[in-house]
């Protein structure tokens, strides 16, 4: 048996980041696991990342989006780009990666909380893109977004997950005796309330 503490937050939104962060840190180093994915849209989940995550050897994958020619969504710094690049981390757009990801099972996942929905979501392409191997236990974490929530932004889900591709993520084969094979969602670190 394992025990472990689901912190639930009373509001989603930018201001439970740093603790979102901490939180995954803490189990990451729990569990000796060694790649954490994170979406972030802005920069600043991924600079608050960095800077949590400095002093381990843990590395970290930011899924990013990229906004509409013309829009007003400002996109992710270049220069951050290239610093998490330079040390050693990962980067990627979610639309430069081919996944499948249906919206029947996003708004499923919706229904627990937006970033439970963006956690699976940031593993799906981040294994799709070759940065994580199937089967390895990650850390996923994700957020409210900024729009549509008066505190949007941020950091405000983790979870442990079983990295896997989109396409394995939706096969529920049943294996004979073998049921506990198709859970890839393992823990539930926090989230909002």
């Amino acid at each position: 048996m394992i025990s472990e503490k689901i912190v639930y937050f009373e509001s989603g939104g930018r201001h439970n980041t740093d603790a979102t962060l901490e939180l995954a840190k803490e189990r990451a180093i729990e569990r000796g696991i060694k790649n954490v994915i994170l979406a972030s849209t802005t920069g600043f989940s991924a600079e608050r990342a960095l800077e949590i995550f400095k002093d381990t050897n843990i590395k970290l994958t930011i899924v990013s989006l990229k906004g509409p020619p013309g829009s007003p969504f400002p996109g992710f710094p270049e220069d951050l780009r290239r610093k998490l690049e330079q040390m050693g981390h990962n980067f990627c757009y979610a639309s430069d990666v081919k996944y499948e990801f249906p919206e029947a099972v996003q708004n499923t996942l919706r229904r627990f909380c937006e970033g439970l929905k963006v956690c699976v979501e940031v593993t799906l392409v981040a294994t799709e893109a070759g940065f994580i191997k199937p089967g390895e236990e990650v850390i996923a974490i994700g957020g409210t977004g900024r729009l549509g929530y008066d505190k949007g932004g941020g950091m405000d889900t983790a979870i442990v997950v079983e990295a896997m591709r989109s396409k394995s993520f939706l096969e529920l084969e049943t294996i004979f005796g073998r049921k506990e094979e198709r859970r890839k969602i393992r823990e539930i670190i926090c989230k909002p309330r």
